[in-house]
């Protein structure tokens, strides 16, 4: 937000230079960009009167003319074709200095002495529309009326010097994207009295009416527009703008384009409040609805371009068509021309949420979608629309038509805080009395009753104490607080159970010879389709989508971590990497349950992946990773068991792990046709395994176990099964019928052959018993190994090998 000193001093009387002023406003919360010092560029150019021009003897297009400038007479020679004897011009003098860097020096034109230069608009680094008459290319001319300041400096004459302050302005402030809120918090810095010329504006007695010449406003969107007033300007007279109000506008950062529209620009800059003015010609019906827009529908905007438009975007619209996109711009169809005789003025306010999200879709952000992003607050509608017929009458454009349309149908609600001296002194460490307190709040505007501070309309930052609080020492001073130690108990930080084991896996991985990646956390419905999942799949059906996606490589949260580690891999398969080993801790989103409809949060799981490709890996490498990842965390007893279904994984070479049945990780070779969709011809190994189920049955505490005197006693074990048998399914058997008798069961021979039978293999385990109070006897080890036997033959059919 930019801001003149020189209209600053119409709230506030300024008892500072420019550079102390922005020091002192920075220390008070409104950030000091930059100072603009206007004028300085512009050195040595006076004004001065045109006494006798003369054709150049040497050439048809020059003249040589003489100039009084007061102190002297200047001979200057010119090709402008615009100028007459007795002008006043501005007159640059030898050494001048113009905007650029520009500097003009004695000099001969065709042999002629020219001592100097008359300056056009543009030289000056002005332009045509802050002064109408002039002309791109030929001198300035200026009104017969500056003659009396014949050699007087022209930055004084024009009122060209001045400073312009660039303020960078909190999004929680709006009432400080206007002059008059920065006016305040320049009067309270200074420790001045605020000097509102606007301050009577709710007051003026306009009468509400239902219609104002044939014309009605109606809201059907009252959760997007909490206020809409109009007020009509009748005998209207389009035309250029006064100069100071078209140099207000230009210290601001905006271009005078005719009296109507300037004066709208100008109340949004003076009172914050943006507001659009119709050609009420321009209105079917004359009937104005605040409604959303509708599917597909389309306006051309004043910037002559063609907008989409749709359900969820809120437009001001006639009878037929929309006529502006509400907060954002206003439609071609409505501009104000220079035939308009009665407008509309526009004064209403927009949900802020609403107006930024079109603001973005339309891909147009103006300075009053700016304000309207922030919140702003209906109160001041009225006001705005007030100082806009003000203004109308003041430059004698228009004719103000009695009433005004106010429908509100969204009131701003009061806040009241208990105003706690003890707890706001505590809060920001000082020693202030209650008096003190309530004199700065009242500067402020914040009054204080019965012991209950109550925020103007223009303040609806301020909801509980903590804002009171900040208030106060905005102005108390941030420089004034004594240096101490911190007041409060302390404690000291630490990671929970889960991030522990995160970081000892990763440790572990790294060690092994794996290196660590970060993905992001978005995907693609394509990704998801590269791994052979379609939309019948939960996995797929649960997956979040974005309503802003970055690209539409990322419109949905990552379901899977799949889709990140396989497109990693792809790529060093692409760079002629052969031994890749990766691995990926990163979190996974699903609406399982609906939870995104009913306005709560996706289920997070933090999930390991895997990745590897090598001449020297395969599924038994990958398979001692996960075992030596879940042993690390402290995970004792757990299932493996062959899985067939999930499509990502090969068939035939894909295993799950769990507790019960809770299944927290999944292993195997990638699918080939998943393979191929990434351009890979290499065999694919991953694991997904989820931490926090792994977290869930960890044991963090170690317990210590003594060594058992005792020996062991050894046996060895070999039986016929048939091929589909899975090893697992023996082990459980072996672990169930040994009891608590069983200190290890190895499995140390595969062994197939046709003697053995059609589809059978032999399996043999070496089976070590030992407990920690005895010696076994061979009795009770007889004993356990033929109920073991008996199990097998009787569960899976094994038979003794022979």
């Amino acid at each position: 937000m930019k801001a003149s000193i020189e209209w600053l001093s119409e709230y506030a009387d300024i008892n500072v230079e420019p550079k102390q002023l922005g020091d002192i406003l920075t220390m008070t919360g409104s950030k000091v960009e930059t100072i603009d010092e206007q004028g300085k560029d512009i050195q040595n150019v006076v004004v001065g009167k045109i006494l006798e021009i003369k054709p150049h003897e040497d050439s048809d297009h020059l003249v040589v003319t003489q100039i009084n400038i007061g102190t002297e007479k200047l001979q200057i020679v010119t090709g402008a074709n615009n100028i007459h004897e007795g002008d006043i011009v501005p007159v640059a003098k030898d050494g001048a200095k113009l905007p650029g860097g520009k500097e003009i020096k004695k000099g001969k034109l065709r042999g002629v002495d020219s001592c100097g230069m008359m300056c056009s608009v543009g030289e000056l680094g002005l332009t045509v529309e802050e002064y109408p008459g002039q002309i791109e290319n030929g001198i300035m001319i200026l009104d017969a009326s500056y003659e009396k300041d014949i050699g007087k400096d022209i930055t004084e004459v024009l009122g060209l010097k001045g400073s312009v302050i660039d303020f960078e302005i909190t999004p929680n402030r709006p009432d400080c994207l206007s002059i008059e809120g920065l006016g305040r918090e320049t009067a309270v810095s200074l420790d001045v009295p605020f000097k509102n010329p606007r301050k009577n504006l709710a007051e003026m007695p306009v009468e509400n009416k239902e219609n104002i010449e044939g014309l009605s406003v109606e809201i059907t969107a009252p959760d997007l527009c909490y206020r809409y007033v109009a007020r009509v300007v009748k005998n209207v007279k389009v035309g250029p703008s006064p100069e100071w109000m078209v140099k207000r506008l230009k210290a601001c950062g905006m271009r005078s384009i005719n009296n109507i529209v300037d004066i709208t620009n100008y109340v949004m800059l003076e009172l914050g409040q943006p507001m659009h003015a119709f050609d009420i010609n321009s209105i079917e019906g004359k009937h104005i609805t605040v409604r959303r827009a509708g599917k597909d529908e389309k306006i051309i905007t004043l910037d002559n371009q063609e907008r989409q438009l749709d359900d969820t975007m809120l437009v001001i619209a006639d009878s037929n068509k929309p006529v502006a996109i509400a907060g954002v711009m206003g439609g071609q169809n409505s501009e104000i021309e220079s035939d308009t005789t009665t407008v509309v003025f526009e004064s209403a306010v927009f949900y802020g949420g609403s107006i930024r999200k079109t603001a973005k879709k339309v891909g147009l952000r103006t300075e009053a979608s700016a304000r309207y992003e922030k919140g702003l607050s209906p109160e001041n509608a009225m006001r705005a629309a007030n100082r806009a017929v003000e203004l109308v009458e003041l430059l004698g454009a228009g004719e103000a038509v009695e009433g005004k349309i106010d429908v509100y149908p969204t009131k701003q609600k009061q806040v009241k805080i208990p105003l706690e001296v003890d707890r706001i002194n505590a809060l920001i460490g000082t020693n202030l009395s209650k008096q003190e307190m309530i004199t700065t709040l009242e500067k402020l505007e914040i009054r204080v009753e019965n012991d209950e501070v109550i925020p103007p309309y223009f303040r609806e930052d301020v909801e509980q104490l903590a804002d009171v609080a900040e208030e106060v020492l905005r102005f108390y001073g941030y420089d004034k607080l004594a240096s101490s130690l911190v007041n409060a108990e302390t404690t000291l930080g630490g990671k929970n159970k889960e991030q522990k084991i995160a970081d000892k896996v990763s440790e572990l991985l790294v060690n092994l010879g794996l290196s660590e990646i970060c993905t992001y956390g978005f995907i693609s419905e394509k990704d998801l389709e590269k791994c052979n999942l379609n939309k019948e799949d939960a996995l797929y059906s649960q997956a979040v989508r974005i309503q802003n996606p970055l690209s539409e490589d990322y419109t949905i949260m990552k379901t899977i971590s799949v889709p990140t580690m396989m497109q990693m891999l792809a790529n060093n398969s692409n760079y002629k990497n052969e031994e890749v080993r990766l691995f990926d801790i990163s979190r996974t989103y699903q609406n399982n349950k609906n939870q995104v409809e009913n306005g709560e949060l996706p289920l997070e799981q933090n999930i390991l992946t895997i990745g590897m490709y090598s001449q020297k890996g395969d599924f038994y490498t990958l398979k001692g990773l996960v075992e030596d990842v879940i042993n690390s965390a402290g995970v004792a007893r757990y299932e493996i068991q062959k899985e067939q279904t999930n499509r990502m994984y090969h068939p035939g070479r894909c295993a799950i792990l769990k507790v019960g049945n809770d299944v927290f990780a999944t292993l195997g070779e990638v699918h080939p046709q998943l393979a191929k969709n990434y351009d890979m011809t290499q065999r694919i190994y991953l694991a997904e395994i989820n931490l926090d189920k792994i977290s869930k049955y960890a044991r963090t505490t170690k317990k210590y176990t003594p060594i058992i005197k005792f020996p062991a006693v050894e046996r060895d074990i070999a039986m016929v099964v048939d091929e589909a048998v899975e090893v697992g399914e023996i082990e459980k058997i072996i672990q169930k019928r040994a009891k608590k008798l069983l200190e290890e069961a190895k499995l140390f021979d595969v062994y197939r052959n046709e003697k053995l039978g059609g589809n059978k293999k032999s399996v043999a385990y070496s089976l070590k018993f030992r407990v920690p109070d005895r010696t076994l006897t061979d009795d009770e080890i007889n004993s356990t190994m033929k109920d073991i036997l008996a199990e097998l033959e009787k569960a899976l059919g094994a038979e003794l090998r022979k």
